[in-house]
């Protein structure tokens, strides 16, 4: 596994074709656990969303986050080839709580501010939309509803938006390897952030192309009642993992030394 250090510089690239290869070979060498795990991430976000706000926050602050996490744990074991027998790794995760919920948050203000950016102009109409919504009147103020849907919607904030998808869609991409670096590389939040951030940027268009298959992958597999998520999820963890070892070498059997070295410096 290269070091920090190494990863500092280093300008090594990815193949899209690979990354599928190796996340199928992971995920069907342990279909059965990788689909019980997700129901039961699912069950449990289920559950927590009942609760009304709180739960909302928690799902997405917490749960998913880090059995995101765990996904990444479980994946790099098995690719330096150590089989998948505690299912309990499904909660591997939430021992990265810390890193996990600030990097979390992190990546949530900075897509809000975003939008909030691309919008900003157009923050009174959205209020005087919202307010007219919410009214008791909703359906007697029909028409100026539509008016205002009609005039918001012009070249211009089409635009705005697409321009919005597409900065949200490079954030994504740019801290898309956050978790990995909390789980194997084992730094803190914005540290990890910060090491995805350099080792993305000069993978930029192999990410946003292999994010994009996997997206039309997970589009087509939820047609049938959904029931393809239950491979194409997966797919999509192992998928990125895939694309992370080969940047990092993080599949190797050995660990570089020079890696904890520099770790033990930056948290100095």
């Amino acid at each position: 596994m290269k070091s920090l250090e190494v990863l500092q510089t280093d300008k090594t690239t990815f193949s899209i074709g690979q990354a599928i290869s190796d996340g199928w070979n992971m995920v069907s060498k342990n279909m059965g656990y990788y689909i019980l795990g997700g129901l039961l991430a699912v069950v449990i976000g289920i559950l927590v969303g009942i609760v009304p706000i709180v739960g909302g926050i928690v799902n997405n602050l917490i749960l998913s986050p880090c059995f995101a996490a765990s996904a990444v744990y479980i994946s790099w074991r098995i690719s330096k080839g150590i089989a998948w027998t505690d299912f309990g790794d499904v909660f591997k995760g939430f021992t990265y709580l810390g890193p996990i919920i600030i990097s979390t948050l992190i990546q949530a203000v900075a897509m809000a501010v975003l939008v909030v950016l691309c919008f900003f102009n157009y923050i009174p109409q959205i209020k005087d939309f919202f307010e007219l919504t919410k009214s008791t009147d909703a359906f007697n103020n029909r028409a100026a509803i539509e008016a205002m849907v009609q005039q918001f919607f012009n070249l211009e904030t089409i635009g705005l938006f697409l321009l919005m998808i597409l900065a949200l869609l490079l954030l994504s991409v740019v801290w898309a390897f956050k978790n990995h670096f909390i789980v194997i590389y084992n730094l803190q939040a914005w540290q990890a952030m910060e090491m995805s951030r350099k080792i993305t940027t000069h993978n930029l268009l192999p990410l946003i192309g292999l994010f994009l298959l996997l997206g039309v992958i997970i589009l087509i597999s939820a047609l049938p009642c959904g029931i393809g998520l239950l491979f194409s999820l997966p797919l999509s963890i192992t998928a990125v993992y895939s694309a992370f070892a080969q940047i990092t070498e993080s599949n190797a059997t050995e660990i570089d030394s020079e890696m904890f070295d520099f770790v033990q410096d930056e948290q100095a």
